[in-house]
This record gives structure tokens, sequence and C-alpha cells, in this order.
């Protein structure tokens, strides 16, 4: 309630009184409620289905008053037809419940009234049930457009409502010269080119479409749910059009657009619906029916599918050969069958069910088959007899119709049959080679593991399997192999490497075996030869050589013979000898015999020494040293009994069994002699040891000695050399040589190369069968298997004494013996021969002479006729005594297979189902089955019978059954059709059918008689509803318990005129604009109608339209014109002028052909145009920002107002001037008609350009705009650090003595910054002149602040700062180099603390070690190398005549000193020398320095009487004692030693 205060002055006689006056001004009731919803008009729509209570619009309005005069209630006065309420308080429309009817409009009335009675205009609400059009948010739209605004920018923005929740699209129904164009998703409306407003019109009239863009949410539908085609030829070509079908979609454009396609590969279909084979047809199909889906897909973003199925039925032609069940059969037959033997049984069928007959075409060259013409049995020709060769035949086997079904010629197909001849195992693998393999089996010693010794063949005459060949070896057990053998190529390899010296030959055993179920063996017995390789080096046999040769030996005598042995082979074994050369060439040697002799005098020799060569044929050789002593003709050896000795004892003689007797004399005083058995190198000379020698004392000869086992198959004999030496004092020897041979004893075994050997031989073979060759004897087994084979004594075969049953028995077990010809020499044997026995097993080889039996001769058994194909019915087999191949049996069936519905799985025998059995057309069958093992056979019969099952289902007369039933009948129930069903099983029951009806209103609008199949409606029924009804009607057998048919029902409801027109905009979207100022004839919108009957029967649905209820203008006549046929409202005459009147309500009425009217009220707003200029709310604006502003930061808020609303005071703001460098931007706000100036850039204050700013703003609607000036001034930031021109500076060097206070150099900085910020000072950091050598002053000037000193700091790199005086401050710096000169101002000194030592009572002149190393004194100079050396080193003049020391310069910067006397240390212990030292600079210095040299200690003085001094002293209780030792004399030097100790 609004206050009002005032105060005046009262006057009151003379005085003025001051009056303080309120003013309450209360409400009256003066304002009306007024409507506030939007847009204009009020329209709304509602589901049809809605329920009551439903939310369908909220009716609001505004009371300027206060209290309950501004309180709003809300009334529904008029219109709805009750199906509408509005509530009171809150404005909300609802429904009531009551049913609407789809695409009606309900006009309402409603008023607002406050709650003293005041009453605003009452308003009208259009409510449709159902869809309506869109509605814009403005009736009119009004816009000014500047002649400069560029082509493509929109002026103005149209938006409009989707009452179906829908994307809109937008579209310009006038467009004069095209000037103008509208993007069709936003609705912005801009130019298509430039205009000039001299030129050009001045003012358009724009009519905008509203198109509801259509969502795909529709699927194709087919007209019928099933399409059906019969009596289609099989043969029917691919370019015959079998059926057209047809599927409509209630969307639109490519949403409505159709593709066809099948689920068939056997069909194809067009894109107009047309159906076509895609392959050729077959009549021997299932119920001679093709049944697939066809589907129609739109073409929408998201397709969506509609599907219908398709029935193609077949009719029969001849156009199918014969089919074989298989299109190969494999078969066997052993290749020793006799005639008539049954080979395989074909079997076709012909699926037109023409009879079949059957031949051979090809691949029965020789005749050996025939085939039964009518059953397909292929056999073994009866005579003559059949002569089968070869691994397998391929017969090609013909099946021809008899063309019954009437073709036009008979047709024929093929199927193989593979025929495998099985072969007979009769013949063993043989080596044809085998005697060369003897001959010629050898390898090289020392060869790889896997060397190639050589390949062995062996070939076996049978066929396949039997004929081929494994090859093997056979080892005895417990020994390690020497030989491979691969099993496929017979390549024999070795698996170790051989040395011939210790083994020559490996006899083996290779087997060839054959791969039969039962293998026959072959057998080759090699002896494999090592060959040689020169791998062994001469061995002499003794290891050295030496004999006593008489001075007066004569030239050419020979006097000793040399021996070497080689244990390789011929040529390598081959030794040839020689005598190294060496002058004068006193000895010779034969080099084949190895005899030794004398080639020149040798008198004159004491003794030769030489080294004889054994030379093998392969260039090997080995050394041995001769020795032969000369002796005097005077001087005699010993003499030997005899000069050679030979003995033969047998190879077992026992360890340490005397052999030999030998003896040797000694001409001499002394008769005594030494025996010494000589060192051999071979085994025949004794190495390794076999014999020793033993002295008999007793007479002074000597014994040789057995000392390990000898054998002769090793070593068969002994060459022994013995010495025999006198005791003289020069002893002479002389030697002897024994030879030992040995005899042999039988101490060796003989061996089988295998424990155990495998030979075959064929059942049923004759008596005398060769079965394998041995060169031993058989033994007596205890199972008497020996008994039924012989050996012949002269050849060593072993044959057969019997024929053999293999049935019976399987193999045998013969025991071999292998003896040598003379008694044992092993212990134990006691005369008898060695011996070793192995193994023979003898397989008896399988001969198929057993036919196969079947346990039955007749089987019965059941099936049911709905048994799955594939399922085993039964498995019969038979047996066969036979082994492996010969057993192996394979099943047919010759006979009784009517129609090829059976099989039998020819390995196992089981019986299946090939094809569906029917027990309406076969309910026995007898089939003679076959069991073959390919040269007998047997047969049994197998009674298979069919139990019947219910498995027709049952079949309606027709596919599809139409009906039709006219719309709103009473008297229900009404008789539309009847359907009717049988049954195809046999002895069925037609009354035992049940009908039974499914689908969409089936049970409640339709029902079926269950028994009858009579179908009635139960309802009334509405066309525009349904028009068409679909069910499926299923007949059931067994009283509805059984199998089920099925077909289709399709009724069809006719139509009456039971239906109104009904605009489709109502119920509130009758919306339509148009500019003010239209011209005549103007569009203004489309007030179509719809009439729900049917459209193609009569005039139900014709429509014409009249406006019933027009608007005037000031002359009286009519506004607005309806097109009679299709409902478009144009302007007739009159101006339209929003600012009077903006909208009008027109009345229109659509009447149908029949009589019936609808009418709808249009609702025309005439559109505004945009006529305001916005403006700044100032002028001038003002900011200050600093340089230091981060990016996006907000420098100033511009506000401007716009008279307009809407998209007419959508302000945009810009800045069009005053920032060339775009150093700004502006954001605009809509909501609030403001904007934010922001920073885009970072600025400079630096730059002047960016010190101030003088923007220029405009501010813009779609079509008109104004400027405003914007200043903004920039702050300084210390952004800019102090700079130097460069990072280094470098002086030129000065003397170290330059005075303080001299400028070194200059240094200047510059700052961007001003003020404070720019204002620099200079110093130099601390740590880079730590001892403050340097100072520079404000000015940059570095100066020399305290005395300088090379030889301390010879160079500085001094950091001089800048810095300005900024908050905080910034900091520059550059680094100045100084170098300093030197000055001579040091004198040299010693190089080094010299503390010599000389030692007392040393007599001079004695040169002074300096140290250790070195008696040379060296200086140096701490002056740079000019100011340095060379030095020269001198005494002073006091000292020239010193009778101490003398110094020597040696002139290369060292001197020497030399002590002139002895010191005595007891009287002087320290000498101190001074010298002067000069360097070479400019000018020169001279430094003098002492010598310091200590006077060493000799222990020259006896010790002398001392003292000691203990003090001890306590703290806190603890003792230390000290104890000093003095007067202790070391090498001269006193030494003082502590001892601390400890107390407790």
């Amino acid at each position: 309630m609004p206050q009002y205060f005032f105060v005046f002055l009262w006057p009151s006689g003379k005085d003025w009184y001051l009056v303080h006056l309120s003013l309450t001004v209360t409400d009256v009731n003066d304002s009306v409620p007024e409507w506030a919803m939007e847009p204009f008009p009020f329209l709304a729509v509602v589901s049809p289905e809605a329920a009551g209570g439903t939310e369908v619009y909220k009716l609001l309005a505004v009371d300027a008053d206060e209290g309950i005069g501004g309180a709003v209630e809300y009334f529904l006065l008029d219109g709805g037809e009750d199906r509408f309420e509005v509530e009171k308080d809150t404005g909300l429309v609802k429904t009531t419940g009551l049913p609407l009817v789809r695409d009606k409009e309900y006009l309402l009335t409603v008023l607002a009234a406050d709650k003293l009675g005041s009453r605003g205009p009452p308003a009208s609400v259009s409510i449709i049930a159902g869809f309506r059009p869109p509605q814009f948010t403005n009736v009119s739209y009004f816009a000014y457009v500047p002649e400069s605004m560029p082509q493509g920018k929109s002026f103005l923005t149209v938006t409009a409502v989707s009452y179906q929740n829908k994307t809109l699209s937008y579209s310009l129904l006038t467009n004069p010269s095209g000037l103008f164009r509208i993007d069709g998703a936003t609705g912005d409306i801009s130019l298509t080119r430039d205009v000039d407003y001299e030129s050009d019109q001045h003012q358009y009239l724009l009519l905008v479409l509203v198109v509801i863009t259509d969502v795909n949410d529709c699927a194709p539908e087919f007209h019928r749910s099933i399409y059906s085609k019969v009596d289609v030829p099989e043969t029917v070509t691919m370019t015959t059009a079998l059926l057209q079908v047809t599927a409509t979609d209630c969307d639109s454009k490519e949403n409505a657009e159709i593709l066809y396609y099948t689920l068939s590969q056997d069909f194809s279909i067009t894109s107009h619906g047309t159906i076509f084979p895609a392959t050729q047809l077959d009549y021997e199909r299932p119920n001679h029916l093709y049944e697939f889906v066809i589907m129609a897909v739109d073409k929408g973003e998201e397709p969506k599918t509609g599907t219908a199925t398709v029935r193609i039925h077949v009719s029969n032609v001849n156009d199918e050969a014969p089919e074989f069940s298989q299109k190969i059969y494999r078969s066997f037959v052993s290749e020793d069958a006799g005639p008539n033997t049954l080979v395989a049984t074909v079997n076709a069928v012909d699926p037109d069910g023409d009879g079949v007959t059957y031949d051979i075409l090809s691949g029965n060259q020789k005749g050996n088959f025939v085939i039964d013409p009518n059953k397909g049995l292929v056999r073994l020709r009866s005579s003559p007899f059949p002569k089968l060769q070869g691994t397998e035949y391929v017969l090609n086997v013909t099946a021809t119709d008899d063309n019954a079904s009437g073709g036009p010629h008979s047709l024929t197909s093929t199927a193989q049959v593979v025929v495998k001849i099985d072969d007979v195992n009769n013949n063993k693998p043989v080596f044809q080679k085998c005697q060369d393999y003897r001959e010629h089996a050898s390898v090289l010693e020392n060869q790889p593991s896997g060397t190639v010794v050589l390949q062995v063949e062996a070939t076996d005459a049978d066929e396949g399997a039997n004929g081929i060949v494994k090859y093997g070896l056979m080892h005895r057990g417990g020994v390690l192999p020497a030989f491979s053998i691969h099993p496929d190529t017979g390549v024999l390899t070795t698996v170790q490497v051989f040395d011939r010296e210790k083994q020559r030959e490996y006899p083996i055993t290779v087997t060839a075996t054959d791969q039969a179920a039962e293998p026959l063996i072959g057998i080759c017995q090699i002896n494999i030869i090592i060959l040689d390789q020169n791998d062994n080096d001469p061995r002499f046999e003794n290891t050295h050589y030496e004999y006593f040769l008489r001075e007066d030996t004569r030239v050419g005598t020979s006097f000793l013979r040399v021996a070497a042995h080689d244990d390789d082979y011929s040529s390598n074994a081959a030794i040839t000898y020689s005598i190294a050369n060496e002058e004068p060439n006193y000895l010779q040697i034969n080099p084949t015999t190895g005899w030794v002799f004398v080639n020149q005098p040798i008198s004159q020799r004491s003794s030769i020494i030489r080294e004889i060569i054994a030379t093998d044929g392969g260039n090997r050789s080995s050394k041995v040293e001769l020795v032969v002593t000369i002796t005097s003709a005077k001087n005699q050896p010993p003499q030997w009994e005899r000069d050679s000795y030979e003995v033969v004892i047998p190879e077992n003689t026992t360890r340490d069994a005397s052999v030999l007797t030998i003896k040797a004399t000694s001409p001499l005083g002394d008769p005594r002699v030494t025996y010494n058995l000589e060192e051999g190198l071979v085994p025949e000379t004794n190495m390794p040891v076999r014999f020793y020698l033993t002295p008999n004392r007793h007479d002074g000869s000597a014994s040789i000695l057995v000392a390990e086992p000898l054998d002769y198959e090793t070593t068969k004999s002994f060459l022994l050399r013995v010495r025999a030496q006198n005791v003289a004092a020069v002893p002479l020897a002389a030697f002897t040589t024994i030879y030992i041979n040995l005899t042999d004893v039988n101490d060796n075994v003989p061996f089988f190369t295998s424990s155990i050997y495998e030979a075959s031989v064929t059942e049923g073979a004759a008596v005398g069968t060769f079965v394998i060759q041995i060169t031993y004897s058989l033994l007596h087994d205890s199972g008497r298997d020996y008994t039924y084979f012989r050996l012949d004594s002269q050849t060593g075969s072993v044959y057969t004494a019997s024929v053999f049953d293999r049935e019976k028995k399987g193999s045998y077990l013969l025991e071999v013996k292998s003896v040598d010809g003379s008694e044992s020499a092993r212990p134990g044997k006691h005369g008898k021969p060695n011996s070793d026995t192995a193994y023979v097993r003898v397989f008896i080889s399988d001969v198929n002479d057993n036919k196969p039996v079947f346990t039955q001769s007749v089987y019965e058994v059941n099936v049911d006729e709905d048994q799955d194909v594939g399922s085993a019915i039964i498995t019969v087999t038979a047996n066969d005594e036979d082994e492996g191949t010969n057993a192996k049996l394979r099943y047919q069936i010759t006979a009784g297979n009517t129609g090829g519905v059976l099989d039998v799985e020819p390995e196992t025998g089981a019986i299946f189902i090939a094809q569906p059995l029917d027990y309406e057309e076969t309910k026995m069958y007898e089939i003679h089955l076959l069991a073959s093992d390919g040269k007998w056979e047997d047969y049994a019969v197998i009674i298979i019978n069919v139990i019947n099952k219910n498995d027709e289902t049952p079949v309606f007369s027709i596919n599809e059954y139409y009906g039709s039933i006219i719309e709103e009948l009473d008297g229900l129930p009404v008789f539309v059709l009847q359907v009717m069903a049988t049954d195809p099983d046999s002895n069925a029951d037609e009354g035992d059918l049940r009908y039974s009806l499914h689908g969409h209103g089936a049970g409640d609008i339709f029902t079926i008689d269950e028994k009858t199949g009579s179908i009635y409606s139960h309802k009334m029924l509405d066309r525009e509803e349904r028009a068409l009804w679909r069910f499926v009607v299923l007949a059931t057998d067994e009283g509805g318990e059984g199998l089920t048919g099925f077909a289709d029902v399709i009724i069809n409801v006719w139509d009456i005129n039971d239906n109104a027109p009904m605009f489709t905009c109502l119920p509130d979207d009758c919306n339509g604009s148009v500019f003010e100022n239209s011209p005549a004839g103007t569009l203004v919108m489309e007030m179509g109608a719809v009439d729900r009957d049917d459209p193609n029967v009569g005039l139900n649905a014709v429509l014409t339209y009249r406006i019933t209820e027009n608007v005037k203008n000031e002359f009286g006549t009519d506004m607005f014109n309806i097109n009679p046929n299709t409902g478009t409202i144009h302007v007739a005459g009159g101006m339209l002028d929003r600012e009077r009147t903006d909208s009008y309500f027109l009345t229109v009425e659509a009447r149908d052909g029949g009589g019936l009217t609808g009418t709808g009220t249009a609702t025309i707003w005439v559109a505004d145009v945009n006529d305001h200029v916005p403006q700044f709310t100032k002028k001038m604006w003002q900011a200050t920002i600093p340089e230091n502003s981060a990016v996006d930061s907000e420098v100033l808020q511009v506000c401007a107002t716009d008279s307009d609303v809407g998209e007419n005071a959508d302000l945009i703001f810009s800045i069009i001037g005053g920032d060339p460098d775009q150093k700004f931007y502006i954001e605009t706000d809509k909501e609030w008609q403001c904007a934010t100036i922001r920073l885009k850039k970072k600025l400079d204050f630096e730059n002047a350009r960016e010190r101030q700013f003088n923007l220029t703003l405009t501010v813009e609607d779609l079509d008109f705009s104004s400027i405003a000036v914007c200043l903004i001034e920039v702050e300084d930031s210390n952004d800019h650090s102090p700079v130097f021109l460069s990072q280094f500076i470098q002086t030129s060097p000065f003397f170290e003595n330059t005075p303080v206070g001299t400028t070194v150099t200059t240094v200047r900085a510059t700052d961007k910054d001003s003020g404070l910020n720019g204002k620099i000072i200079y110093s130099i950091k601390l740590d880079s002149d730590p001892m403050r050598q340097f100072a520079v002053d404000q000015y940059g000037h570095v100066i020399v602040a305290n005395t300088l000193d090379r030889e301390v700091i010879p160079k500085y790199s001094l950091v001089v700062q800048a810095s300005d005086q900024g908050t905080p401050a910034c900091t520059g710096s550059v680094t100045v180099l100084v170098n300093l000169l030197d000055v001579n101002d040091n004198g040299p000194r010693f190089e080094a603390p010299y503390m010599p030592v000389l030692w007392e009572n040393v007599l001079g002149p004695e040169v002074v070690n300096m140290n250790h190393t070195s008696k040379l004194l060296h200086a140096f100079d701490p002056d740079s190398e000019e100011n340095g050396p060379p030095f020269t080193f001198s005494l002073p003049p006091d000292y020239q005549n010193s009778l101490d020391f003398s110094l020597t310069d040696n002139r290369d910067n060292t001197a020497t000193v030399t002590a002139l006397r002895p010191f005595d240390r007891e009287k002087q212990k320290v000498a101190y020398l001074p010298i002067v030292i000069t360097d070479s600079g400019t000018p020169a210095i001279s430094s003098t320095n002492t010598l310091t040299i200590t006077i060493g200690d000799e222990n020259d003085n006896c010790h002398e009487s001392g003292h000691k001094e203990v003090y001890v002293h306590s703290y806190q209780g603890k003792y230390y004692l000290y104890i000093i030792i003095d007067s202790i004399m070391l090498h001269g030097l006193a030494v003082l030693n502590f001892l601390m100790v400890y107390l407790f």
C-alpha cells in the first residue's frame, strides 16, 4: 500500500509550526485480471486416450490490485462438451474422463475474475484431441534492415512451437525477388544479396511456413500378411514374375520410401515388390512348398521393417535326374576272390518318382565286374574266373529314370564305385643284392656319427601295405648299437666313431618288414669292414737303443736291428727307416729292414749317438735314440750263450710262470753280469708289460716270467730285448733277442648278433616251405615247436615239416645253438666246446580262409515312422575267425530297400534311416544284408516294421480365407464365413478336428465354432478404427491334442458415412499469421480437414470449405476468403494494422459429400516489425587498468536499452574503433542488455600507444544500432628488469700495482619501466669479489677499491648487478672479466722446505742430500715466468770463504751444497747456511733463504746416567700416571716418551 510523506510550515498567528503529514493511498478494486499466457492464441493438445485428470493447459491472469482484489480465480464459461474442467485456484485445465473424439477440436471459453467479482475479458482455448500444426511464438514479426546489412547475416529469427514435440523446418511462402532466405532449422532470416535503400523497395511482406518434420515412427505394412501362388511349374524360368507384393508406410519422403528384401536364397524381389525365382525350383521339396519371409524396409535414418509370408506351391515336371545315395561308393575285394562275389550295392532315387535302371559306364575294361540293372548290385563276373590286377578299380555307374513323370526324355546321373583290391600278403621282402652288400660294406674309421655306410634295398612283390617295406637292425640285448638304418630309405649310417685299431669289422643283421597286419620279414647279414685311416705314428719297439761295438769292427758290418710298428694298415703301416743326417756319417741303416751297419771306420771314436727315424707311408714319423759305445778290441763285453732265443707258449699260461731261462758270461776277471729287460713301446715289445725278468744268483742266469694274462686274439707274438752288462770300471754290455710265440686256446664264445630273430610263414603253406637260413643247429624245446620244422644240415636252411593253421596257433619259438669246433679252454667247460644260443620266432601269417557268419539269419525290429533321419534302427554284425584285413568286414544292403529309405554303416553294420519314414506309404521293409571280407560273404534278413504315428497335420481347403462385414451392424452375433480342413493321416476321424482363431480381436470381437469352423462377429465394428482384421485359424486333430494345420483369415469392414469432417489443426493449433499491410491474395494459412470415412467409397470423404463467420473491414467487406477445395485462407481486402488489431478469429466449415459438417476457429495473427533503436545508458565510459592485468580480466561493464522485446531486443555489443591491436574484446549478456569489456592481450605500458585507449563501442539489434565512447587508462607496472648491452665485458689487462681508485671499466644498464621502476642502482655481487677489491659507483664506473696482488688472485669475474627501485625490485647483471699483469715484486724461494741431515763424523767434502732421493736444491718464484727463472745461486759475501760449506750453481736452476769438513753432533746439532737466489725479472730481485742442516747422530758415546720424574694426578678419585723418560738417545736424537696408565 503506497504512502506519501510531506513536511510543511503551518502558520498560526505569528507562529509557524513544522507539520509532518503521512498520506496512505488505499487500494480500490479498479483493475481487472488480464491474461498472461503465451503464445497467443491459446492452443493445446491432448491424447485421445487421455485418462481423467490429465493436465492439458494452464491458465494465467494477472490483476494489478492488491489483496483479495488481486487474487484471481478461473472459470469455464462454455464449450468442451463436458470433457474438460478448470481448477478454480490454479487455472489448470484437465480432462474429466469422458471419451475424447480423435482429431476433434474442443473450443473452451474461460474467464478470469478477482475475488471481489471484477472480471476480465473472456478468452478462448482451443484443444484438439490429437495432433495440431505448429504455432508461432509471435503472431507477426516486424524488422528494420539497414541497407548496409551484409548478405547471409541474420536480421530476424522466427520461432514456432511444435505440439508433437518434433523437429520443425521453416520455409518462406512468399519471397519477393528472392531477396530473402530462411534457415530451415533455426528460423534465421537473412538477405541473399546487398540492398540499396535508394533503389530497392522499402518494405517487404514475407510469409513463413512451418512444416513439421517427419520422424520415422511408422513401420512399413504389407497389404496382406500371407501371399500365395499355386501350380508353379518347377521348370519356371528366373525371368518369370510369380507375385506382386505391396507395402505402404504412413511416414513421408524418405521415411516412406520402401525397399523390398527376401530372406530366401531361392527367390529375388525387385524394388517394386515383384517376386522372381532366383534358382531352379524343385518339386521334390517337403510338401512341394517354398515358404519364406519378405521384408519391407523404409529409408529412414533408423529404418523400420515390416514383414509378410510368401508361399509358392510347385507342380512336378520330370526335370531331375536320379540321385545316387552317394557320389562315391567305396568297397573292397580280395585279390583272390571268386566268381559272383558281391562288391558293392549302389542305390539311386528319382526325385520325380520315376523308376531307375543301372549300368556300368566305364572303368570295367577287363570285364571283371557286372551290375544288376534293377537292384544296383555290383558283383565279380561268374565266368571266366575274374582276374583282378592293380590296387583299385574305379567304376563309373549310371542310373537312368524311365521318364514316367512325363519329361521330354529320360535323365541320367552317374556315381563312382571305387573298389580297392585287398592284396594277399604271400611274398616276403627280399634283399636282391645281399651278397653285394656283404662284399662292399665298409666305412672309414674316425668318421663322425651319421656317416652313410651304404643303402640297402629290399623288394616285396605284394601290393599296398603288404608291399611297403620298413628297414631295421637286429641287436643283441645289452649291446650298444654301432649302426642305425632309416626305416624308409634303407640308408645305413654310423652312430659312433670307429677305431679300426680296436675293432676291424662289425657283423650286423638287417631286416626288411612289410606293413601287413601280420608282417613278413626278410633278413640280410652283412659284415662291415672298418677301413684304415693314417691316424697312428710308427712306434719303435724300444724306448731307446744301445750297443757296444768293438773299435775294429769293419765297415759294412750290420750289428743291430731296430724295429717299429704302425697300427695302421697297408701302405699307412709301411715303414721306412733312416738316420738323421750328421757328419761324419759313421753309421747307416737299411731303410727296409732296419739293420744298422758301420759306414765309416770308428776306431777314433769313443761313442756315437744318432737319431733313428721311422716314417710310414702317410709321412707320419717317430724318432728313437741310438747310443753306440766304441770298446777297445781288448775289452770284451759279456758273451751270451745264444744270440737269440725262441719259445712257444699257450695263451692261457698262468701269471708268474717261467717261460725261458737265459744266460750271459763275462770274459773279464769278474764273471758277474747284470740283466735288464729293455722297455718297449708296442705290445709286441712288452708295452704294456706282459713279461718280467728275474736273475738267478745261484748260476748267474736269468728267467723270463709271465707278468699279466696273455691273449692270443690281441697279441700273437712278442720280441723281448735283454741287456747283459759286466761290472768292470768301464762296463760293457751285450744284447740278446727273445722271440715268444703264443698258441691259441678255445677261450672265445661264438655269439649271435641278436638275442632273438623273427621269421614268418603263411598258414596252409605246403610242407617243405623255406622259413629261414641259419648256420647252427636247432635245439629241442619243451613245447616241441621244433618238431614242426626241419634243418638242412648242408645248407643251414629251415623248412616247414607240417601245414599250419593260424586260427589254432599263431607263432612258434625255436631255440638255435652255435658251437665252435674244439674243446673250450674256459673254466668249467670240462673239455666241451664253447657255445651260444638265440631264439627264432616264426609267425604264422593269416590267410583268408574263413567266411564271415551272422549270429542270426533273420532279425526283426520295430521303428516309429517319426524317428529322425540318421537314427540307428538296429546293428547286426557277423564274425570272421580270420584276423587283420582278412577279418575286415563290409556290410551292404542288397535288396528290399524301397526308395532308398534305409542305409547301413558299411564298417559297423548299423542300419539307420536315410530318408523320412511314412507309414502311410510303406508299412514294412524286408531288407537283405550282406557281410563280406572281400573274398567270402554271408547274408541275413532284417524285417523292419514301421509303427504309425500322427505325423500328418490337418490341411485347410485353401490357404487364405476372405470375408467382409458392414460396420455398425447390430443384431449380433453376425455370421462372417466358414473354414474347413481335412486330416491326411490314415484312418483319421475328420470329426476329431478342432478349430481355433488367433490374433488381435479373436475371442472377444470375433469367435469361431471349434467343430464347424464358422466365424462370427460379436461386436459392432467401426471401420474408422480398424478397416481390416487378420487372423490365423488353426485346425488340430485328435480332438485338439494332436497336430495342427493353419490358414489365414482376412475380414474387410465396409464403410458407411458415419464421420463428420474434422479440422486437423484442432483443437488448439488453427493459427495463421500475416504481416500487417499485406496485399490482397496473400496466403495466410491452410485450414485443412479430414474425414475418417473411406475415401475409396463414394463421396463420404470428399470435402468443401467455406467461412461462416468472417471479419469485416472498415468498408464492410470480408477481410479474408477461403479456397472451397483446398481450405487455404488468403487476404481478401482492407488494411491489416497490428497496432489496431493483432489477431482475428474466423469460423470455417468443412462439409463432406454425405452432408456432414465440421467447424473450426482459425486464429489469424498480424505480425509486427522492429521499430526501436537500442541506446547506451551513457555516451561516455571511463576505466583504469594496470598493465600487468591478466588476459580475460574485466575492464568495465557497459549497458544499453531497447524498447523492443523478444529477438528485436536481443542486443549485440561490439568494439568498432580505438583498438587497432585488438587488446580488448567484449562479451554480451543478452539477458540484462549489458556487456563486459575484457582484456584480450597483455598490455605494455612502455609502448606509448598502449598507455591510453579511446574505444568506440556499438550496440545493435537485428536492424538498428548506436555508438558510445569508452576511455581506458593503463597504469605502469614493474615488468622489466634492467638490461646490460652484453652479458660479458672483457677489460684490458692492467698491472697488479694499479693504484686504488683507478677506473677499470664502465658498465651501463637500461630499464624500459618509468619512475622508480626504471631508476637503477649498481652493485658488485659479493661472491664474485669476496675480498672487496673493486667497487662500482652509480654511474657504472668499476674502480679499484683495495691493493691488488696477482700472486693471490690473478683474474676476476666480477658480477655487476643493476637493480631498479620497483616493488618488488628487478635485477639484471653483467660479468666483468679482469686479468692482472705481473710486477716483479717477489724474490725466489726454496721449492720445498728442505731439512737435510748431515751425519756426524763424515769426512769432507761430502755433498749434502736435500732429501732421501735428491742432492739438488731447487727454487721457484711466485711471479710470472718473465720475472722468474733462470735463477742464480750464491752465498752472501760473509760466507764466500766459509770452511764449513760450499755452494755450486749448476746453471740449470738447481744448486748443490757440499760439507767441507766433518761435524760433531755433540758439539753442533744444527748448521744454518744463508743462500742468495736472484731471478731474471726486470728489474731482477734477489732473496736470501736459509737452509737448516741437521747434524745426524752416530752412536759414538757411552751411556750416561740420567734421571726420571714421575707425577701422579688425581681427578674425581681416578689416578693417572705420567712417566717422562728423558736423556735416552737414539741415533743421536733425543726421544721423549709419554706413558699414560689408568689406575683404578
